[in-house]
């Protein structure tokens, strides 16, 4: 009787070295913790690189429009100056062909009687630069005015001559006509002003030498 009570009142035997033998639900938290942490620090890396990766992308689609950009600008200007050249163009052709036709008419006249008119020649010359001249001016081209005060923004003196007629600083004759395309000078009238020239050097000295 005594042993099989005895029997009944024995507990299940456990390892004493074992702490979570009575826990099942108890572990060790510490290689999951690992686990985790070489997980996100990979993932972390790779979104940079792929951040990398597209900034470095739109650099470099941006780079290749800027190129674009730039090369149709050139191409518009090349085509925007052969266009007005070629228009330009179109309206010298009839002056020389004008022109031309003096020179023919003048050829011909001197073959056939041995005489010629120079007359005819002069008017086929004014004829033409006539016609040039509206060309010009139809592109905005235009003479600088040759007469009244002299203007350093417009004119060049070339010289200067005492005169009677002419007040002083006042231009007397133009040498070399100048012009203007719309506002900026294109070439400056080089013009002969009125004015005594300034005294020479060598002349100073002998006026010296004889007081």
């Amino acid at each position: 009787m005594n042993d099989e009570t005895q029997n009944d009142t024995e507990v299940p035997d456990s390892s004493p070295g074992d702490p979570t033998a009575g826990d099942p639900a108890a572990g060790d938290p510490t290689p999951n913790a690992e686990a985790g942490g070489e997980d996100s620090a990979p993932t972390r890396v790779e979104q940079l690189e792929r951040e990398r990766d597209e900034l470095d992308n739109k650099l470099q689609y941006a780079m290749a429009d800027l190129a674009n950009m730039r090369r149709r600008h050139r191409q518009e200007v090349a085509d925007s100056r052969l266009r007005t050249l070629e228009g330009l163009t179109q309206e010298i052709l009839p002056v020389l062909d004008t022109f031309g036709m003096a020179l023919m008419a003048y050829d011909n006249q001197t073959e056939g009687d041995g005489q010629n008119d120079p007359k005819a020649l002069v008017e086929g010359v004014r004829m033409v630069k006539t016609m040039l001249t509206g060309v010009l001016e139809r592109h905005g081209l235009r003479e600088i005015s040759s007469t009244g005060a002299f203007d350093p923004n417009h004119h060049e003196a070339i010289a200067m001559e005492p005169s009677n007629d002419v007040p002083e600083g006042q231009i007397i004759r133009a040498m070399l006509t100048g012009y203007l395309l719309g506002d900026r000078v294109v070439r400056h009238s080089r013009v002969v002003v009125s004015g005594n020239p300034p005294a020479e050097d060598g002349g100073d000295a002998k006026k010296s030498s004889d007081s």
